[in-house]
């Protein structure tokens, strides 16, 4: 008989990945206003490109990015994660995507192959780990090219909830984003912009399932007292 899931994994994003993907691939498909893709076509083209998607999760990056790319290839380290990205893909009738085993500090493609590389949230924090990707995914990129990596603002992890989540003295503590920006920009040189989003989760059940399920007890408490749906 399955095993019953926890009411939450308290921010134990390894779980999330390997044990619980139908969790994550939910809360992924949760809506943002603007959609992060949205965001990106305004600012790129990928018409027509060869594009990596690196931690494509459960593919719905992968999946976006296939509307206008000629190919799209999620790197992805998690064969459960894979697997729904794959199901989704076919259930889309989505031919022009593909996905494989992979993480960013070791692309297992040959240099100069792709037109882009892109990574959405990918959960990269440590300074040698950030540059180690930044330096993989420029290897693997056309002359021309461009590496794009969409991360959290810092101080914003989890959201307007940040402080609820982590406790508000260690707000400023924990800037995980800020050391990312710093290495892409200090050492690679990359340029950075901002944009704001907000999830509409609909219901404080689904908001409590999904991303109450991964930030912890904590944050559960405080949707339900609030009637949260959304989240900033």
């Amino acid at each position: 008989m399955p095993k019953e899931p926890p009411a939450t994994i308290e921010n134990r994003w390894d779980l999330l990945y390997r044990d619980y993907p139908e969790r994550y691939d939910a809360f992924a498909a949760v809506p943002k206003t603007p959609q992060t893709i949205d965001v990106l076509t305004d600012r790129f083209d990928f018409t027509d490109k060869l594009i990596l998607d690196i931690g494509s999760g459960s593919g719905a990056s992968t999946l976006a990015l296939a509307e206008s790319a000629r190919t799209v290839i999620g790197l992805e380290v998690e064969d459960a994660m894979r697997a729904i990205a794959l199901r989704s893909a076919i259930t889309e009738g989505c031919m022009n995507v593909a996905f494989v085993p992979g993480n960013a500090l070791d692309i297992p493609f040959k240099d100069d192959l792709f037109d882009m590389v892109t990574a959405i949230t990918l959960p990269l924090f440590l300074p040698a780990e950030i540059a180690q990707f930044a330096a993989e995914a420029l290897r693997v990129t056309k002359a021309g090219g461009a590496v794009i990596n969409v991360g959290i603002a810092p101080f914003w992890y989890g959201g307007e909830l940040a402080s609820v989540i982590l406790g508000a003295e260690r707000v400023t503590e924990v800037d995980t984003e800020g050391v990312v920006q710093r290495v892409l920009t200090e050492q690679f040189g990359f340029s950075h912009f901002d944009f704001f989003a907000h999830q509409e989760y609909g219901s404080v059940d689904k908001i409590v399932e999904t991303y109450g399920f991964i930030f912890g007890q904590k944050a559960i408490d405080y949707l339900k007292t609030e009637a949260k749906t959304r989240i900033h």
